[in-house]
């Protein structure tokens, strides 16, 4: 389907573009006002990355009455692209019985379409064959982007909506990343952690080399992690196949098979953990399905 992975980066930063564009066009334009469907649009500026971050906020039933009542909170990456569709999986989940309390929580959707490879990279890289000069001349700004999570976002967020001390992280490809590195380095600040099919290969595969370490050193009490792992986009591999590979098509995916053999080998941190290879599914396709057996492993 593509030749290398420049063009699938292409098609992917396209497909979020339009997603933006449209996702624009329907939403209000002013901090603080609320969408027909209910979704609140606010700004925070940010000081750390001297800038405006916009987010988009869904609250529960019974959470306009304040001081009534308090909800958990999942904060979720690339709100442009992700957003309506992690809203639809909760309301989907509500409907079981056994993860009815799915719609009981906040969702912060964070804005971030254009600067994703600036605040989801750990490091700054050099152009190489899976990054171009543009991206690798933007990237490394991940540890400014937590400081930001932790100094500004969290307590914006505690002091006007209301929330519980429980958090959930979300994030897909390059935020996938991000979450890794955030449960890994900067565990204090969610309890549960969603990646979905995450760029583990970036800086040839740094983040996935430093696991092997803090995996093993660390203690993950009371974290939970679910991972999805995508196939390659032409040729259905099964999971084995994929392993087994040394070619250039398998690349991108190894590096997270490796990753789950790592936390699972590691089982004496005590990180609740549970991932899925989806043979079906591809890069651009394992977003859905991966949000909704996600959140319901959280759930649960």
């Amino acid at each position: 389907m593509f030749n290398n992975f420049s063009e699938m980066q292409k098609t992917y930063w396209l497909i979020l573009i339009l997603i933006a564009c449209r996702s624009a066009s329907q939403e209000p334009a002013l901090t603080g006002t609320i969408s027909s469907n209910g979704k609140i649009v606010d700004t925070v500026h940010s000081k750390i990355l001297n800038e405006d971050r916009f987010i988009w906020v869904h609250l529960p039933e019974g959470a306009q009455n304040a001081g009534v009542r308090k909800f958990p909170v999942i904060f979720l990456l690339d709100a442009e692209a992700n957003f309506n569709e992690t809203k639809k999986r909760l309301d989907e989940l509500s409907k079981e019985p056994s993860t009815k309390t799915a719609t009981d929580v906040i969702l912060i959707g964070i804005g971030n379409i254009w600067l994703r490879y600036r605040d989801y990279s750990p490091t700054h890289v050099d152009a190489s064959p899976w990054v171009d000069a543009a991206t690798a001349k933007a990237s490394g700004g991940g540890e400014k982007f937590i400081a930001f999570l932790e100094k500004e976002l969290l307590p914006f967020i505690e002091k006007k909506y209301p929330v519980l001390s429980n958090r959930t992280l979300i994030g897909h490809s390059m935020g996938g990343l991000q979450v890794i590195n955030i449960l890994l380095k900067h565990q204090q600040l969610f309890d549960d952690y969603i990646a979905i099919d995450p760029s583990m290969w970036w800086d040839e595969n740094k983040l996935l080399n430093e696991s092997a370490t803090l995996l093993h050193d660390k203690t993950f009490e009371n974290k939970r992690l679910f991972l999805a792992v995508a196939n390659e986009t032409e040729k259905r591999m099964s999971m084995e196949q994929v392993r087994k590979d040394t070619s250039a098509k398998t690349v991108l995916i190894r590096p997270s098979l490796s990753f789950a053999e790592l936390v699972e080998k590691n089982k004496q941190n005590k990180l609740r953990f549970e991932w899925k290879f989806y043979k079906e599914e591809h890069h651009m396709t394992v977003n859905s399905p991966a949000t909704y057996e996600g959140l319901k492993f959280l759930f649960h």
